[in-house]
């Protein structure tokens, strides 16, 4: 049942990153993340009552809970911000493989540097495939400088969901659009070193509960205070409220969820290995439902990408 539940948490993943990508054409990033933590937090404390973990919570030390609010502001707060920006920007076929690959290797990386955990001959092996892939899936080909554009089936599921115009035509980003995904990998693996460092004895549902809802409260307030008007916009459609809502509770929460229980009944390293699978789940679904086309070049990136994750974890 554990590799069952990593599996699910992978396509959940995947899933929620096609639906981000539609909403991201409509919405401001900090709204659209903003709004998806908080509506995962309205689902976390029955969560947390099920677990039993509640009383971790009372138990914490201040400091202790004060660096999880620290590490759910970086990884969900500014992490998952700019993930969000960089699938608007680039789409999901680069995004997804590319980050989830940067945030691996960094994230096993640091567990060497900084926790004292062991190196093993898949870092550095791992680490040389990531970085073809990204390389392949980064670099521009021949047809770099057409103009592209992505569209939203009007039959999808997502646009049942979401009412998404069409995109507007863009051409091959540059270095700086690029960065984006770079960032993304180093908030997602300072917020992951970070708390594995200081949750003491918190189990992981309530060290979730405790980030998530900080996360959730510190953009909410930021948006509120800076961009009111984006905030107000998605509410005045029902689809795309009811998208965001379902992105947050499917993804974030219930992804999250069956990602815990993978790591506790199969362990960790088998979870990972699985969970790598999502950026090839990602490719088909971002060519159903997104329309990005396929290419050679994102399709070798991609599998190179899972490749190494899977040499790193392994």
């Amino acid at each position: 049942m554990g590799e069952l539940a990593a599996l699910i948490a992978a396509m959940t993943w995947s899933a929620t990153s096609v639906a981000l990508t539609s909403l991201a054409a409509r919405t401001s990033p900090v709204v659209l993340s903003a709004l998806r933590l908080g509506s995962a937090t309205l689902l976390l404390p029955f969560i947390l009552w099920a677990s039993g973990q509640a009383g971790d919570i009372g138990d914490a030390s201040t400091w202790t809970l004060l660096q999880v609010v620290g590490s759910g502001f970086v990884g969900y707060g500014i992490g998952d911000t700019i993930y969000i920006l960089a699938l608007k920007r680039l789409g999901m076929q680069r995004t997804f493989p590319v980050t989830m690959a940067l945030f691996i290797a960094l994230t096993v990386a640091g567990g060497v540097v900084l926790l004292d955990e062991p190196l093993t001959w898949g870092l550095p092996a791992g680490a040389a495939l990531i970085g073809a892939g990204i390389y392949v899936i980064v670099i521009p080909g021949k047809d770099a400088n057409r103009l592209v554009r992505q569209v939203v089936p009007a039959d999808s599921a997502v646009a049942t969901l979401v009412e998404t115009p069409a995109g507007p035509a863009f051409a091959a980003p540059g270095w700086g659009g690029y960065s984006l995904l770079v960032l993304v990998g180093v908030f997602w693996a300072v917020a992951t070193l970070w708390l594995a460092s200081a949750k003491g004895d918190l189990g992981a549902i309530a060290a979730g509960s405790v980030r998530t809802p900080a996360g959730a409260a510190a953009l909410l307030a930021f948006a509120a205070t800076m961009q009111p008007r984006e905030l107000k916009a998605p509410f005045r459609n029902r689809n795309h409220i009811l998208g965001i809502v379902a992105a947050g509770i499917v993804g974030t929460a219930f992804g999250s969820l069956m990602y815990v229980y993978a790591v506790v009944t199969a362990g960790a390293a088998r979870t990972a290995v699985l969970s790598a699978t999502s950026p090839l789940l990602a490719l088909p679904l971002s060519m159903i439902f997104l329309g990005e086309k396929f290419t050679r070049r994102i399709g070798v990136g991609t599998v190179c990408c899972v490749a190494g994750i899977l040499l790193v974890v392994a």
